[in-house]
C-alpha cells in the first residue's frame, strides 16, 4: 500500500475470471487481501504455474501452450487484465 503498512490476508481459494473471449478460467490458491481495492496477479507465480510470458507493444500475454490464458493492456506503468472477476463464484479456505 502507499503508506507501507502490511495488508493481512484472510484467506486463500479460487476464483473464475471471464477473459477478453468470454472464455471463463480459474485462479487457485488466489491471496484474499480485503484491504486492497484492486486485484493483483503475480507474473512469477503464474510463470511458475507453466505459462509463458509476452509483452509486446503495451500487451502482455500469458500462454499455455498455444492457448492466450491472460491478456493484459499497459496504461501508464501498470497492465491491465482484459476481463472480469465472476461475482459469487469464490470460495476460500
Amino acid at each position: 500500500m502507499s503508506d507501507d503498512r502490511p495488508c493481512h490476508m484472510e484467506g486463500i481459494g479460487s476464483v473464475l475470471v471471464k477473459m477478453f473471449d468470454e472464455m471463463v478460467q480459474e485462479l487457485k490458491d488466489v491471496r484474499y487481501v480485503p484491504q486492497l481495492k484492486k486485484n493483483l496477479f503475480s507474473i512469477g507465480v503464474l510463470k511458475v504455474l507453466g505459462l509463458k510470458v509476452s509483452i509486446r507493444d503495451g500487451v502482455l500475454k500469458m500462454v499455455k501452450g498455444s492457448m492466450i490464458v491472460l491478456k493484459g493492456v499497459q496504461h501508464n506503468n501498470l497492465y491491465y487484465l482484459k476481463g472480469n472477476t465472476v461475482t459469487g463464484q469464490v470460495a476460500t479456505l
